[in-house]
């Protein structure tokens, strides 16, 4: 498999992921346990076989901790598929907590669906968007996430 296969296999199971947090689990109460135990847990796999398969060839662990070293790994085919295993995972997690956070606050599904379209697309800003929403909604930017 080349990297680029397996960046369309990432692909597939965000959005496999991302069904599950906008539609399914609507319908289905395991949807939850199947997005993390199962999609993000592949993507978690996928982040872990990539980088330390193949982090010595940009200079091994150290790499992070500089600029440099950060550039010399993103220019590695398989580590860019790393950091986009970690990517797409961290934003199914920050979907399904928005999504369960904000049936707790009664915000309306209908905006959700539109702050989730956000965090697909822009991850961090979508969040950042929902935080505000709710705290528009609560009066109360310190609620529990």
């Amino acid at each position: 498999m080349t990297p680029s296969m397996l960046f369309t296999f990432m692909n597939i199971l965000s959005a496999t992921g991302w069904i599950l947090i906008l539609i399914v689990s609507r319908f289905w109460k395991g949807a939850d346990a199947f997005l993390v135990c199962i999609v993000v847990a592949l993507l978690a796999a996928a982040y872990s076989f990539f980088n330390f398969a193949h982090i010595g060839e940009a200079g091994g662990i150290a790499g992070f901790s500089t600029f440099e070293g950060v550039t010399k790994i993103f220019s590695n085919p398989w580590l860019i598929d790393a950091a986009w295993a970690h990517i797409v995972g961290i934003d199914l997690i920050i979907g399904m907590l928005i999504k369960n956070n904000a049936a707790k606050h009664g915000i309306p599904y209908g905006l959700v669906v539109i702050i989730l379209l956000v965090t697909i697309v822009f991850g961090p800003m979508g969040l950042l968007l929902y935080l505000l929403v709710r705290w528009l909604k609560t009066k109360h930017y310190f609620e529990s996430i």
